[in-house]
């Protein structure tokens, strides 16, 4: 298999780099820059997710399906269950802790009995009590709760800063062999199966 220079200079590795840069600008973006950032991290997303799945495949033929749906259900336990629960909870303790700092009267209207969770015990909103507060109270826990969705982000985007040092350290480990190839299957006179590098 030959690869060309574009190839060379733009391994599928470094495209899953633009989700990674996407979610950590957008963690910190106001105004006008949210779009940018969205956009950002729509664009790396796209090609987040195949990627990864393509990568896989080219790298380590001999796994099959077996080796690809095994990377998915790491990727769809990562997001859907433990990526969900794990960023609630973060929301929840920092409502939790910016309402009792700053408007500790609200603090004890609306929020409920203490809940425990594998990310630790935290107190959530109880909406029945919020929908019972006034205006400029709800105003309040409205201003909160968009904090507290912000400051997650911005926790969480350690998970993918994480995996920007891995991938560029892919990238320089590719490049020091030569580029990044894919490893495909050739069959032997013999009828056995090997692996090489095009």
């Amino acid at each position: 298999m030959t690869h060309t220079q574009d190839e060379k200079r733009n391994p599928p590795i470094g495209l899953i780099i633009g989700a990674i840069i996407g979610l950590l600008f957008l963690s910190k973006a106001v105004g006008f820059t949210i779009f940018i950032a969205a956009t950002i991290y729509g664009l790396g997303k796209t090609f987040f997710w195949p990627t990864m799945l393509g990568v896989t495949a080219e790298r380590f033929p001999r796994g099959g399906a077996l080796t690809l749906n095994a990377v998915g259900g790491v990727g769809m336990l990562g997001v859907g269950v433990i990526g969900a629960a794990f960023l609630g909870n973060i929301q929840d303790k920092q409502i939790d802790q910016e309402l009792i700092s700053k408007n500790p009267a609200i603090h004890s209207q609306v929020m409920g009995a203490e809940k425990t969770s594998v990310f630790g015990k935290y107190k959530p909103l109880d909406q029945s009590k919020v929908d019972r507060l006034d205006s400029d109270d709800k105003t309040v826990i409205v201003d909160v709760q968009s904090a507290a969705k912000k400051s997650a982000l911005s926790t969480v985007a350690i998970f993918p800063t994480i995996m920007l040092i891995c991938y560029l350290s892919l990238i320089f480990y590719f490049r020091a062999k030569g580029g990044y190839e894919a490893v495909h299957l050739a069959d032997e006179s013999a009828g056995g199966v090997s692996e090489s590098t095009a």
